[in-house]
């Protein structure tokens, strides 16, 4: 049985359940080794696609496996799914104080009318490269 959960963005999920306990070693080396070439491509994504200011949210492309589950995720940083799918034109206004302030500015605002961000996707690209590797190797354990 395969199960792969996307339902989150920033996250995605693969469970695998084996027939036998050699056969899932080897498939828990299959999830290893995609889990990793994942976050490896999505970090080098980040790069390429001019994502990168602080590097904040490319140390936070991490890997998870337990068993027959492997997740690659973005350790909970808000604004991950914004750079991945872009946002549209919204109002920001100051959450504690009365003004907005940032370095450059010429004076304090009220708000701020964001113009929206362009998608700059790097985990679905590198997820949608490594699935027919993926697939490819599970073809050599798994009956489908």
């Amino acid at each position: 049985m395969i199960k792969i959960d996307s339902s989150e963005l920033n996250k995605f999920s693969i469970y695998l359940k084996a027939k036998s306990e050699e056969d899932e070693k080897k498939i828990q080396k299959i999830l290893k080794n995609s889990a990793m070439t994942i976050q490896k491509d999505a970090i080098s994504n980040l790069t390429k696609n001019g994502s990168v200011k602080t590097g904040h949210l490319r140390r936070g492309v991490a890997n998870f496996r337990r068993g027959m589950t492997a997740t690659v995720h973005t350790s909970n940083i808000k604004y991950a799914v914004m750079v991945e799918k872009g946002t549209k034109a919204h109002i920001i206004k100051p959450k504690n104080k009365k003004a907005l302030y940032w370095k450059g500015a010429s004076h304090p605002v009220k708000q701020v009318n964001h113009p929206g961000s362009k998608a700059k996707p790097y985990l679905m690209p590198a997820f949608d490269k490594e699935v027919p590797y993926f697939v490819e190797k599970l073809k050599e354990v798994v009956e489908w």
